[in-house]
């Protein structure tokens, strides 16, 4: 039985996100906005700033599927999702299916139906390990009409993108949704689009993911790989390492949050979550490329060198390496989230060349 008190409290809240979802409604302030604005508040009543990301992300996700739904007019499109199964292959068979698309499944045990599956499709999407990526490109390839558009939405770009310009004709383009499949919708969550060939046959696709509420980034696949180094390989491992560092030590978590500051439960929550998921998806995102276990070694040092300093309690080398670290943060390129993407990409894009790869014969 529900206590009277919470029940009225509830109640309360319910009326509250009523009116929430009205002011969203003739709105356009983004969620990093609202939580800025709100950010020493919850610090204060010590809510932990996960809570409030969840509420502004489902307010936006329930206010774009209201707003969107009844004007996005989809041209039905058949669709084939390979590995439309797994977590984040359903995903997307909900949000095209929900579009009023065709979508279709292949797994590992229908290829005999291959030529029919993939033979029509004027999509196909590739939801499968990484590991094992290239191998089904080079399996769907010979069954894809020159007109069929195919990508992947794997976390690295770079070695799919080539490998699809390789084996297949016709359009190419190479996606990464940066969310995990727990999301509703595409609200308020960034999907990195790495063009490849005959990027007009996937306007569609894109325009789609903008109008649910979704912003699409445009890279090359090089840098694409050169910024997942750090946004998720060498995150992922410093996690990963906290985490099974308190599972060695026995750590009683719940009773450390009873004492902890805000950013602990925060970051406690986020180890939750990385843990919550299949081990293989999250070693196989640190073990993807040479680059990201050579940048995983390289922290690892940096760790070490670090430990080393705090073990001779050399308080004035750690100071420098504080003042160093804090310069860099405090660089105007770096404090300033105003920056375009275009000016962004200007910066960056001249490490990187595209791979020539010839169309196949």
């Amino acid at each position: 039985m529900i206590p009277e008190k919470l029940k009225q409290t509830d109640q309360c809240l319910i009326e509250l996100l009523r009116d929430r979802l009205s002011l969203l409604t003739a709105s356009k302030i983004s969620a990093e906005e609202q939580l800025d604005q709100v950010r020493s508040l919850l610090a204060s009543a010590g809510i932990p700033e996960s809570i409030w990301t969840n509420l502004v992300n489902g307010c936006h996700a329930a206010v774009s599927s209201v707003a969107s739904s009844p004007t996005y007019k989809a041209t039905p499109r058949n669709i084939t999702i390979i590995g439309g199964r797994g977590r984040m292959g359903r995903f997307f068979t909900q949000q095209l299916t929900a579009a009023g698309h065709n979508v279709s499944i292949l797994e590992n045990e229908d290829w005999e139906y291959a030529d029919q599956l993939l033979g029509s499709a004027e999509l196909v999407i590739l939801s499968v390990p990484i590991k094992w990526t290239v191998d089904v490109i080079k399996r769907a390839a010979q069954y894809l009409a020159p007109t069929t558009a195919l990508c992947d939405i794997t976390s690295i770009k770079t070695e799919p993108v080539q490998a699809m310009l390789e084996y297949h004709c016709g359009p190419v383009m190479g996606l990464h949704p940066m969310f995990g499949p727990n999301v509703k919708s595409f609200a308020e969550e960034k999907v990195v689009a790495c063009p490849g060939r005959n990027n007009d046959s996937f306007e569609w696709l894109l325009d789609f993911i903008k109008s649910q509420g979704g912003e699409v980034i445009v890279s090359t696949p090089e840098e694409h790989d050169y910024m997942m180094v750090i946004i998720q390989a060498t995150r992922h491992f410093s996690r990963f390492s906290v985490g099974v560092f308190l599972a060695q030590e026995g750590i009683d978590i719940e009773r450390s949050l009873s004492m902890s500051s805000p950013s602990y439960r925060q970051e406690i929550d986020i180890i939750k979550r990385l843990f919550a998921q299949s081990p293989h998806l999250c070693v196989d995102i640190m073990l993807a490329t040479q680059d990201r276990c050579q940048s995983i070694a390289k922290l690892a040092d940096t760790y070490n060198r670090l430990a080393r300093l705090v073990a001779r309690k050399d308080r004035a080398a750690l100071i420098e390496e504080f003042e160093n670290a804090q310069s860099f943060f405090n660089e105007e390129n770096i404090s300033s989230p105003k920056l375009s993407q275009e000016n962004h990409a200007d910066r960056h894009l001249s490490r990187y060349r595209m791979p020539v790869v010839p169309n196949r014969s």
